[in-house]
């Protein structure tokens, strides 16, 4: 039988532009550990400079944009959650553009737990209550849309544990084009 460590306990953390190595590190793991999941490959990742990290942490100061990570406090970072709104359903426009046009939403997005954190650890949980917390409190929405990769069974199980319910689209991804993500739709409160 196997033995598992006890993950040591996470903090939660909002990052912000002066974060951008940490924000790179924990995109180019959450990539390479589950390439299906995003819509960015890890090359496109990879390739981005320090001011382009630097401005995808600075949008966690816009008020439509929220991002969350769970760190063991002192260390690694070990999970991601981020949100932003939109007008209508984000579409890609095959050119890695988004498209909105109708009501506003919150969208979950870039989610990703190391996997020594998968579970027993309750990090996922935590991000997703935070993110739950930003929309209700921040944006006044009464649901979290998300997509999530049709093969992606385990991240399944958990947005149903927590109530989630899949709304019947799909988007086709836009590198893989047999491929598609589940679109599911939560309450925030």
């Amino acid at each position: 039988m196997r033995t598992y460590a006890t993950p040591r306990p996470v903090e939660l953390y909002c990052p912000g532009a002066d974060d951008w190595a940490g924000l790179r590190d924990v995109r180019l793991r959450s990539i390479a550990n589950f390439p299906l999941g995003f819509f960015e490959s890890f090359a496109a990742a990879l390739a981005l400079t320090e001011a382009d990290w630097r401005a995808r942490g600075a949008r966690n100061a816009e008020p439509s944009s929220y991002q969350v990570v769970a760190r063991v406090p002192g260390e690694q970072w070990v999970g991601t959650m981020a949100a932003f709104t939109s007008a209508g359903s984000p579409q890609h426009d095959g050119g890695g553009s988004l498209v909105t046009d109708g009501p506003i939403q919150a969208n979950l997005v870039g989610v990703w737990t190391d996997p020594s954190y998968r579970g027993r650890a309750g990090v996922a949980a935590q991000l997703l209550t935070a993110v739950r917390a930003w929309a209700t409190g921040e944006q006044h929405l009464d649901k979290l849309y998300l997509r999530v990769h049709e093969s992606n069974h385990r991240a399944i199980r958990f947005y149903e544990k927590n109530g989630a319910v899949a709304t019947g689209e799909y988007l086709d991804d836009p590198r893989r084009a047999s491929e598609r993500h589940l679109e599911m739709v939560l309450a925030t409160a």
